[in-house]
């Protein structure tokens, strides 16, 4: 025979799991996916045919993925900027080996600002502290300053494949991003 007292401690117990359920498993998912984000979200994608790029001319491209928001995924979305830097060279590709290209991010190693390029002088500028950088990657200085940049352009993974279908060669590049502010290149989880 059930009490009235001995209900309302089953109730209050039933209702007290239930509040510890409903704050638990949204924190547990939330602490997996974090240490599930732990991991290296470096793409390799096709950025961009080896004809279309002129040798010293920088040409940028996006870079296209899929982003996941809390719950929500964005599934063709622009997840980043490469600057693409094709190294001048004599030989024609048809024949010979093809030429270097140099991949660089387009986000700023200090704040995270997008690198633009600069018409007359043919480097990199950051638009938000005027801060320059070489084709190379690395940073210039201004004659009496320092730059603001704490390293040079954040380089990726870059290489030349050639097209089983219409056997062109084709830039590919390994994306991810790094961190700001730091000294040497990190990488973000």
């Amino acid at each position: 025979m059930f009490h009235r007292r001995s209900m309302l401690k089953w109730i209050s117990g039933a209702l007290g799991t239930a509040s510890a359920a409903v704050v638990t498993l949204p924190g547990g998912h939330f602490l997996a996916e974090a240490l599930r984000a732990r991991r290296s979200k470096a793409i390799v994608q096709r950025v961009a045919r080896l004809r279309d790029l002129s040798p010293g001319r920088p040409l940028q491209v996006a870079v296209v993925g899929s982003r996941r928001d809390a719950w929500t995924l964005y599934p063709e979305e622009v997840i980043g900027r490469v600057w693409l830097v094709r190294q001048p060279d004599e030989a024609d590709e048809r024949i010979g080996p093809p030429p270097s290209v140099a991949a660089f991010t387009a986000v700023c190693p200090h704040l995270g600002c997008t690198l633009q390029l600069a018409q007359p002088g043919g480097q990199f500028v950051c638009p938000c502290h005027r801060a320059e950088f070489a084709l190379d990657g690395a940073p210039l200085a201004e004659p009496g300053r320092k730059s603001h940049a704490p390293r040079g352009m954040d380089a990726l993974d870059c290489r030349l494949v050639r097209d089983s279908d219409d056997d062109d060669w084709w830039v590919e590049v390994t994306y991810e991003k790094f961190e700001q502010g730091l000294t040497n290149k990190v990488s973000k989880a």
